[in-house]
């Protein structure tokens, strides 16, 4: 990867996180449980591009760490777990790449992010003799199984936008294979 990529790389990860804890999480349901990092995960292992998964969770759970109540490094933990847990199960236990496979990959990446976020809380409230930040609602509750949802219709309709968009252009460009003559 270049450096100009990296830095390209680097900027859209900090502006979705932006992006996220300024606009997306004061709109109503739907809309305020989308998570780009998550989502990056999600997408990086789909398509087996692991550093695209680490470096986005890396990049944008340190942007989220500083607006978030849980200290430095929480977020950045949580994304972290996401991503070795649905890793995992997407070598290990997910048989095939379909598309029930690909939304409980997603769904599984945003109930370990919330669980570890709630052991980290956990961790500061035990050790820390700090107030619990998790409300133990039921609202509260039904919150990772909320941001599974939406995370797993998420990357279902990227995925399915990234191939659209691949079938429509694919024949504009001539591949080196199919060339009449050699092109080089």
């Amino acid at each position: 990867m270049t450096t100009l990529r990296a830095l390209i790389f680097a900027a859209l990860a900090f502006m979705t996180a932006v992006f996220q804890t300024a606009f997306l999480s004061h709109l109503p349901f739907p809309l305020s449980t989308i998570s780009f990092p998550l989502l990056a995960v999600a997408y990086g292992i789909v398509r087996d591009r692991p550093l695209l998964a680490v470096g986005w969770a890396l990049v944008a759970g340190a942007t989220l760490d500083l607006h978030g109540l849980l200290g430095f490094g929480a977020e950045i933990t949580a994304l972290f777990a996401a991503f070795f847990g649905a890793r995992f199960l997407f070598l290990r236990v997910l048989t095939n790449a379909g598309t029930l496979a690909r939304f409980l990959l997603a769904a599984a990446a945003a109930v370990i992010h919330w669980f570890a976020l709630a052991a980290i809380d956990g961790a500061r409230v035990i050790f820390g003799n700090l107030p619990i930040l998790i409300d133990l609602s039921t609202a509260s509750l039904l919150a990772p199984v909320r941001q599974a949802l939406v995370g797993g219709l998420l990357l279902l309709l990227l995925l399915a936008v990234e191939d659209a968009a691949r079938r429509r252009f694919s024949r504009t460009f001539l591949s080196h294979a199919s060339a009449p003559y050699p092109l080089s």
